[in-house]
């Protein structure tokens, strides 16, 4: 069940937006690019990877947990056992402590060379530490407990935050602590009413599991007690033991009453109807269809709208698990942020490299470096079409045919691996008129359209550019480079347009010499777009 809810939840990769209320250009451009700065960190620190394995852990434990730092100017992030966390049960009544720590064994040369100059005092804690140790399994002659904590600052303006790292008899590292969260980001499986942990699925399913096992255990033993053949010998028949063994063909010589096997005993239907029994209460305790636990889909769904439905019903069940997953990949970005901001203090700038489509860019973050007021924090899912082929396609058609898409659009969102090279040359045409939009844009260099460029569409996406952009109060030489390629191509669609007709001739003249026709490698667009002249220079 684990596993199911686990490839339910996390088969979309939430991802943070940065919305501005009501900005001008250059906020909603710097927005923009926070998205994709954000999105480049979680990809360097493999953040999908490691929520997955955290949300394991809440599944299991009730809690888990991904921890991010700095360490050689980079930004980290790496799952944390839950058991290493310690807070104050009564502080954490409420489900907001102020104080957290993480305990954990780490090797003394990898300390010495954390704590330079601290080596003696390390190799003591070695000594000291055996009589306390909290398994036999950590009593080793190279770890040492170190003790990480965090005290939150009571207040907005006061100074008692504290982040120090200690071992048995010294304080390694202490500084002072001014943010208001710990560097975690958690995630639960079922919030508790009281405390800070969650509860797990497999506390929930204690009572049930322990019967199971117990279930199990008498049908064991009464497989062995009654399902073994054995053989009847009469006492007062003369056979000899030997010959009772397994050779094929083997003779057994007898006087009196032959062996024969005794009639093997049954387990108790009832046994496995009522093992039955509690193991489908406890698929619905959790809420989880044995049909999606053994990846199989309900006889009579075959289309993909049926199979859509089917999913939305089970995933109502997990709306709430879902949510709070999302909401943690907000608490994510928001740390990470912090800590890039923390880095380019120290550093000349912190770069982060964001793939896209068919290139790699790198952000800085003097480029996108906004106060916290001037944007909010959204999350959406990365996919939001089905997973299977069959499914997916289900999911475009009815977009296109209620008219919400193109069958080009409909083209690009399949992205199916063997139809990739044919939907890049099918959105092509689209594909470099954007990124030529996108160059004028954010570089201010100008690219002059070419005859071979589906300049219909150009016209089309440009003049909406145009007006979105003029709106939201864009640089006036940015508004320029657009209406110059507006009307550069549509100067090239007017020579590439035929010639009008020859007027006929008047009566009694002789009639002159016949033009060749013109090369039209562009066809002329079906609905002219009215020219936008740039306003004149006061």
């Amino acid at each position: 069940m684990i596993d199911t809810i686990v490839s339910k939840v996390t088969k979309n990769k939430p991802k943070p937006m940065f919305l501005t209320d009501g900005g001008d250009w250059d906020l909603q451009q710097k927005a923009k690019k926070l998205t994709k700065y954000c999105e480049g960190i979680f990809y360097s620190t493999n953040m999908y990877r490691e929520a997955t394995r955290a949300f394991t852990d809440a599944c299991i434990f009730g809690t888990g947990a991904v921890k991010f730092f700095k360490e050689d100017n980079e930004i980290k992030a790496e799952r944390v056992l839950i058991d290493e966390l310690k807070t104050d049960e009564s502080e954490s009544f409420y489900g907001k402590p102020s104080v957290l720590h993480q305990v954990k064994f780490i090797h003394k040369d990898k300390l010495k060379e954390m704590f330079p100059g601290n080596d003696a005092t390390i190799d003591d804690a070695l000594n000291f530490e055996t009589s306390y140790s909290i398994s036999k399994h950590y009593r080793s002659r190279m770890l040492v407990y170190v003790v990480e904590s965090w005290h939150l600052p009571s207040g907005k303006d006061a100074k008692d935050g504290r982040h120090c790292i200690t071992i048995a008899n010294k304080t390694l590292f202490s500084e002072k602590y001014t943010k208001n969260y710990f560097p975690f980001v958690f995630f639960r499986w079922q919030e508790r009413p009281v405390g800070f942990w969650g509860m797990g699925i497999s506390e929930q399913l204690t009572g049930l599991q322990l019967e199971i096992n117990k279930i199990l255990k008498t049908i064991q033993v009464s497989m062995h007690l009654v399902s073994i053949p054995k053989l009847l010998v009469e006492v007062s028949s003369k056979i000899v033991t030997a010959h009772l063994n397994n050779k094929i063909g083997g003779i057994i010589k007898y006087a009196g009453t032959p062996p024969q096997y005794a009639p093997l005993g049954g387990v108790p239907p009832e046994l496995f109807s009522h093992l039955d029994r509690l193991v489908t209460a406890a698929y619905q305790m959790v809420g989880v269809s044995q049909l999606s636990a053994q990846s199989t889909k309900p006889l009579g769904l075959d289309s993909g709208k049926a199979l859509r439905e089917y999913n939305d019903i089970e995933t109502d069940r997990f709306s709430s698990v879902g949510i709070r997953y999302e909401q943690s990949f907000l608490e994510a970005a928001r740390i990470v942020l912090d800590l890039a901001k923390e880095i380019s203090i120290d550093t000349d700038d912190f770069k982060v490299k964001v793939k896209g489509k068919n290139f790699v860019d790198t952000i800085k973050w003097s480029e996108v470096d906004l106060e916290e007021d001037k944007y909010m924090m959204e999350v959406f899912p990365t996919n939001a079409l089905s997973s299977t082929p069959s499914a997916r396609l289900e999911d475009v058609k009815d977009l296109i045919q209620a008219g919400f898409m193109t069958q080009d659009d409909g083209r690009r969102l399949l992205d199916f691996p063997d139809l990739k090279a044919v939907n890049d040359l099918y959105n092509s045409g689209e594909e470099d008129i954007n990124r030529t939009i996108d160059k004028l844009l954010t570089t201010g260099v100008y690219e002059s359209p070419e005859p071979y460029q589906n300049l219909q569409l150009g016209l089309r996406l440009f003049q909406n550019a145009y007006l979105m952009y003029k709106g939201q109060n864009a640089p006036e030489d940015r508004l320029e480079l657009l209406r110059q390629w507006i009307s550069d191509a549509q100067a090239l669609l007017q020579q590439a347009a035929p010639p009008a007709p020859p007027q006929a001739p008047p009566a009694g003249a002789a009639p002159g010499p016949v033009a060749p026709p013109i090369a039209n490698p562009v066809a002329a667009p079906t609905s002219p777009i009215m020219p936008i002249n740039p306003p004149q220079p006061q």
